[in-house]
């Protein structure tokens, strides 16, 4: 706050200068009407409105009131902008108000010992002082012009003063308005950087949410697969487990079917040989008979051994025949239940796929309510603003011809300018209050469309994520591409950006979609994906070998 010491510095020399320049011209006046009888000095003024002005000597005490109001007025400037203005104004009213007091109305100094009035009248001298009365006139005229030499000089002092005043004003406006836009920058870019850390974190939530997803995808494809895998296995145990009990138990009957055979085929040798013994000793004739009796009784056993064999061969084949009758119920049963429990799966999803149409059809609709709402914020974003320049534009003409007219206008009298200056500050008052309500409400309303715009892009996010689910589900479509081409909100264009920022958004946007096109490219095809790979190994290799083989010359 140097330069309003240095204005307070000024406008106290400013002061003690007409002190003295009065002081001088009342000493003088002293001096030389002390042989006068008369006791005031009175000077003729016609004018339009007769004024009666007077001044007691404490003039210079008045002023150095003036002086303390502006220091004081100093102290307080540094509260508020408001009672800047107001302190500067006062200033400037006390100041051109004593000097358009001297301009307008003529002075009369009246010698006295504790004050000097100041009075205009209309006064004619007696025949009887006349040689009093010229050397009245002669001090009057040298009077005269002292005093025209210290308003000439007061003048340009008061203009002085007023030219400063103005800048300084013109300055504190200037500034108070460079700091609230800074400040509003300073809190655009703060809600900038907030909103895009919010946006990448989102991107970061919403990637790991979909690697989630299908983690969670392949490990139930998984252990559906190892469910199924079970279930085979289960199904080959149990049936290789009957066939090698199948398998064994026929093994234990071979063995005893071979070891009967066998025995009976000893016996019948044993018979023969004691037979063929028996023989050598009686007649063949009478013994032949018997032998023959002893063969058929053999067969006729081995005949009923096979007949018991063959009869508990029937009954473990029905056994098994039932056996196998219980299993093939239990199947059915089984395959009954696995068609049930599938029916019903089948019907859930179709009533949640039936319902998530439903919810899809919806969302459409509400951001198709919202898309026109967007449309209609931003038409009357678009009217208000054109509405605010013209009037900033009309205000600044406006201010622009006060200026102008109080440029051109002479100096007018005090009363004038007060009121001028009275009605300028409410002029400027009121379109400060209203730039600052039109202000408010063009933040309400960006707030408003900032809403709008956050609420558009979480259900469009919500529909896509559905979308991507029932995809997911049911299609199996890979999610990665849509994650992808996800384009952050800060690069979707506005119909408030300029040319340039629309040419970077779209160059963006292209560029986007080709590095996805390509990515899906070498996706799909694996053979494109490994010649890119040799090329750049062989790309680095040669610049590699170029590098260590050449020289520079």
């Amino acid at each position: 706050m140097s330069w309003l010491h240095g204005l307070a510095d000024k406008a106290e020399t400013i002061l003690n200068k007409i002190d003295q320049n009065a002081a001088n011209v009342l000493n003088q006046s002293r001096d030389e009407i002390a042989d006068v009888e008369q006791p005031l000095i009175e000077i003729s003024v016609t004018s339009n409105k007769k004024k009666h002005l007077q001044l007691s000597s404490s003039t210079s005490s008045l002023l150095r009131t003036n002086n303390s109001q502006i220091n004081n007025d100093e102290t307080k400037s540094k509260s508020k902008s408001s009672s800047r203005r107001s302190s500067f104004s006062s200033k400037q009213d006390t100041t051109s108000t004593v000097i358009d007091v001297f301009e307008q109305n003529p002075i009369t100094f009246t010698a006295h010992p504790t004050t000097t009035t100041i009075t205009s009248a209309t006064s004619s001298e007696s025949s009887n002082q006349n040689t009093s009365t010229n050397t009245l006139s002669i001090d009057q005229q040298q009077e005269l012009s002292a005093m025209k030499i210290m308003f000439t000089q007061m003048k340009s002092e008061r203009d002085e003063l007023r030219y400063e005043l103005d800048s300084v004003v013109n300055k504190l406006n200037n500034h108070d308005n460079e700091n609230r836009i800074r400040e509003l920058e300073d809190l655009v870019n703060i809600l900038s950087d907030e909103k895009e850390e919010i946006q990448k974190r989102n991107i970061n939530i919403e990637n790991t949410n979909s690697k989630y997803i299908k983690s969670i995808s392949e490990l139930e494809s998984t252990i559906s697969k190892h469910l199924q895998n079970e279930s085979e296995l289960t199904q080959k145990l149990q049936l290789a487990k009957m066939e090698t009990e199948h398998a064994v138990t026929e093994l234990e009957q071979y063995r005893k079917r071979a070891q009967s055979t066998l025995q009976l085929k000893e016996k019948m040798i044993e018979k023969l040989k004691q037979s063929e013994a028996i023989t050598d000793n009686h007649n063949n004739n009478s013994h032949h008979s018997n032998n023959n009796e002893k063969l058929l009784n053999i067969e006729l056993e081995q005949l009923r051994y096979d007949r018991e064999t063959l009869r508990e061969e029937l009954n473990k084949l029905r056994e098994n025949y039932e056996q196998s009758k219980l299993n093939f119920a239990a199947i059915e049963t089984r395959f009954r239940t696995y068609n049930c429990d599938l029916e019903e799966k089948v019907t859930k999803l179709q009533s949640n796929l039936n319902q998530e149409t439903t919810k899809n059809a919806q969302l459409a609709d509400d951001l198709k309510i919202q898309c026109r709402e967007l449309q209609t914020v931003r038409e009357e974003l678009i009217k208000q603003k054109v509405e605010l320049t013209k009037k900033l534009y009309e205000r600044e003409m406006e201010v622009m011809a006060l200026k102008n007219r109080t440029q051109n206008r002479s100096a007018s009298p005090a009363t004038d300018i007060e009121e001028r200056l009275h009605s300028l500050t409410q002029s400027l008052v009121q379109k400060q209050t209203s730039l600052e309500s039109l202000v408010s409400e063009r933040n309400a309303l960006r707030l408003q469309l900032e809403k709008i715009s956050q609420q558009n892009y979480q259900q469009q996010y919500q529909s896509g994520t559905t979308q991507r689910s029932n995809s997911s589900r049911y299609m199996n479509t890979n999610e990665t591409d849509d994650a992808k081409s996800a384009v952050p909100n800060f690069l979707i264009e506005n119909p408030f950006d300029n040319r340039v920022a629309r040419r970077v958004k779209r160059a963006y946007s292209s560029l986007d979609e080709i590095g996805i096109r390509l990515g899906v490219f070498m996706r799909r095809y694996p053979l494109f994906r490994i010649l890119v790979i040799f090329y750049v190994i062989l790309l680095h290799l040669w610049v590699v070998f170029v590098l260590f083989s050449s020289t520079p010359t």
